[in-house]
């Protein structure tokens, strides 16, 4: 009878043994089988059948299913609170994921209206920056005309052209400066008085002939011409006269108009000549421009029976004349 009991005793643990191994599939697809015998925080190790022992099995090398089944099969509250957190970190990523929508793209709306140059039109913005390039226009071509010596109508009036008149500036500019004509530049000093003939009989108390002037000598005698009465020579050209307002003295005007007048040697042509300023601090007479600044001129004039170069600031220049010496 003892005999018995301990036969079925055996069977009933061989049972209870059989019933704790458990086949469980890894991440690799292969299947191991075995009892979980010792849970450890890295894995488990099985025990199989024969009462041999697995290597460890790393927890990440279970699949879900055979997570679950371990924290079925565990037997502890040690070994349960071993594979719960493998658990519940499997869930809260899956929960992550059910979280996540993918959404199709929306592209965005390309923008509408007018496009190109006309796009100017469509804000206060572009018409802004279009009346500020049509002042700018207008202020060249205005500068143009000046500097060219052109109809300051005309080239005002082709720039005012919308669009078109971008080229109005750009034409005159091209072009060479237009030269004063003769009759208008002197009709204010040809007004004066009709020229009378002047002979050497005829000439002025006071006043030398050339060739004392070349020698040095002043052309008149301020004395003895205030005390002889005005009488207009004739057979002389007219005074070239250059008013402010009309011209712009600087340098370049210097230059251009009256270039002759650099050289040491004057020309035939302007060898009778006298270059006349009337100034805000006076009046001066001279044959010759010894030199020009940016800012001012000097010219050779006749002071106390010899010659002297005189400073004059171009800001201080009211006119300018070209004209004969014995009208000096």
């Amino acid at each position: 009878m003892r005999r018995f009991g301990f036969i079925v005793a055996l069977a009933f643990g061989l049972l209870l043994t059989g019933a704790n191994a458990g086949t469980y599939t890894l991440t690799d697809g292969t299947r191991i089988s075995g009892e979980p015998s010792l849970y450890q925080e890295d894995g488990v190790v099985l025990k199989q059948a024969d009462e041999t022992y697995l290597p460890m099995v790393p927890w990440s090398r279970f699949t879900d299913d055979a997570l679950k089944q371990l924290m079925a099969d565990a037997k502890t509250p040690r070994e349960k609170a071993l594979v719960e957190p493998l658990l519940e970190d499997l869930a809260s990523d899956k929960a992550k994921f059910r979280e996540i929508t993918v959404r199709p793209i929306q592209t965005p709306d390309r923008p509408g209206g007018h496009f190109g140059l006309l796009a100017l039109f469509a804000s206060p913005l572009g018409w802004f920056l279009l009346l500020v390039l049509y002042a700018a226009n207008l202020f060249a071509a205005y500068e143009v005309a000046l500097f060219r010596n052109q109809p300051l109508q005309t080239v005002c009036g082709l720039a005012a052209i919308p669009l078109l008149g971008v080229a109005s500036p750009i034409y005159f500019l091209a072009m060479p400066s237009r030269e004063r004509p003769e009759a208008e530049s002197s009709s204010a000093g040809a007004a004066a008085w009709e020229p009378a003939k002047l002979t050497p009989a005829s000439r002025a108390p006071g006043m030398h002939s050339p060739e004392d002037v070349a020698r040095g000598a002043p052309p008149f005698d301020a004395a003895a011409r205030a005390a002889a009465p005005e009488t207009p020579p004739a057979d002389l050209p007219a005074p070239v006269v250059y008013q402010r307002g009309d011209f712009s003295f600087n340098r370049r005007f210097f230059e251009t108009k009256l270039a002759g007048f650099f050289r040491v040697v004057l020309s035939d042509a302007d060898k009778d000549m006298v270059i006349f300023i009337k100034a805000s601090r006076g009046e001066f007479v001279g044959k010759r421009i010894t030199r020009v600044t940016p800012t001012e001129l000097y010219l050779e004039i006749f002071k106390e029976n010899a010659t002297a170069d005189e400073m004059i600031p171009f800001m201080e220049i009211l006119e300018v004349q070209v004209r004969h010496k014995d009208l000096a």
